[in-house]
């Protein structure tokens, strides 16, 4: 399926803007902390198609193709009850498609890294 182009810049605008701890956990990504496994970064999943016709795409902060791994870092933002709501049930449509989905607090990143990427390791096992 082809990415609307509406979809593609608004990857392209989460990459070039990326939280200090998005750009923390995609430090430790590209220099191969993780196994050495690849990853994408802001990645556009295609959900389904709504009854307009229109794709609907979830943009995942990082992408382990391979392994069907999502992680989700998350500001104070996702803690609203309307985002809250709102990440739950793309949780569940990613689950429904056979992802696994790791969330973590941008304080998680920030202050105890080490922690972070002992999860995501033991997620490949």
């Amino acid at each position: 399926m082809i990415v609307p182009d509406i979809i593609k810049q608004a990857a392209r605008d989460l990459r070039k803007n990326m939280t200090p701890a998005e750009k923390n956990l995609w430090e430790y990504i590209k220099s191969g902390k993780l196994e050495g496994k690849n990853f994408l970064k802001q990645k556009p999943i295609f959900m389904f198609e709504e009854d307009s016709g229109f794709p609907g795409y979830v943009i995942a902060d990082f992408i382990c193709l391979e392994y069907k791994l999502i992680i989700e870092i998350d500001g104070n933002i996702h803690y609203t009850p309307e985002v809250l709501e709102l990440d739950l049930y793309k949780q569940e449509m990613l689950l429904e498609k056979g992802f696994t989905v790791l969330r973590f607090r941008n304080e998680e990143i920030l202050n105890n890294i080490d922690k972070v990427l002992s999860k995501i390791a033991a997620s490949f096992l």
